[in-house]
């Protein structure tokens, strides 16, 4: 075989092993779409002595649903955000944590557009996505001490929520967090699934993700003027080798956090997954930032 049929015989299998991979994908996303209900999560955690409760608010015509586990007088609160796609069960695991559960109240929100906070209806501006998840600032305000857990665009809209409220908000863990705009990976498919006809083939989840993924540069450039306005500390984990958000993030929020205290932890070997694959060591690092109390 000559190298030239070599070589188109190699880009025709990349091509269907693509194609094939990409319909899996699809197919996976229609079929799954990352969430459980009410009733899924009371049952997922009923074995457990501590086990958290489900609620819902409203804010206008928008439903925002939140867990979270006992109130623990006198111990801190932790709020975890997560990106996209993706609920708040992303962080079910820490909820089963004995370590966690005995040392504070444990808090996670499905981000508006995303679990059962009004599925489908995306809100890319992270301005507005921050006054739907204000009045949950608000609920744990009184805690003694009140940290947030943003991963990846939860990270975005966590800074947003931290420059919202200095002074309430006494610790930030930005996760893999897309901070910087610009400094995040965006494949060329995605520009061609925002277009008809192929939105109408993309599952709906990933299309909430798609949305906000192409408007998210111009949404961390509306927060940019107000990095100055975070005065929590701030404590920073990332992937070395990360290529969906870069690592350059880190040094993006050093640069503009000028009024508060930041520690950062780059973990050589990992990407986009210290959530998943890292679990134990963000956990460690969550339980140091919180006061011996």
């Amino acid at each position: 075989m000559t190298p030239l049929k070599t070589a188109g015989r190699a880009l025709f299998q990349g091509t269907v092993g693509f194609l094939v991979l990409l319909a899996l994908v699809l197919t996976g996303a229609w079929l799954f779409d990352f969430r459980q209900s009410d009733e899924a999560l009371r049952a997922e955690f009923a074995g457990q002595a501590i086990q958290p409760s489900v609620h819902r608010y409203q804010v206008g015509n928008r439903t925002i649903r939140f867990m979270e586990t006992p109130v623990l007088p006198g111990k801190p609160t932790v709020i975890f955000v997560h990106g996209a796609p993706s609920s708040l069960s992303f962080f079910n695991e820490f909820f089963k944590d004995t370590a966690l559960l005995n040392r504070a109240q444990l808090v996670s929100v499905d981000r508006p557009g995303y679990g059962y906070s009004d599925f489908g209806r995306v809100e890319p501006s992270i301005l507005k996505q921050a006054e739907l998840l204000q009045p949950l600032i608000n609920r744990y305000k009184s805690s003694p001490y009140l940290v947030v857990v943003g991963s990846s665009y939860g990270g975005s809209v966590s800074a947003r929520l931290a420059m919202n409220n200095p002074g309430v908000i006494d610790q930030v863990v930005f996760v893999s967090s897309a901070l910087g705009p610009g400094l995040e990976r965006t494949f060329d498919i995605s520009y061609w699934v925002d277009k008809t006809p192929l939105r109408a083939l993309v599952p709906p989840l990933l299309l909430l993700a798609n949305d906000e993924k192409l408007a998210h540069k111009h949404a961390l450039e509306a927060i940019l003027p107000d990095w100055p306005r975070i005065t929590a500390r701030i404590t920073m984990l990332h992937g070395l080798r990360d290529d969906l958000v870069y690592p350059t993030n880190v040094a993006f929020a050093k640069q503009h956090l000028i009024h508060a205290a930041v520690k950062e932890f780059i973990l050589p070997e990992s990407r986009h997954d210290i959530v998943v694959n890292k679990r134990d060591y963000m956990a460690a690092i969550l339980l140091n930032t919180l006061p011996l109390r």
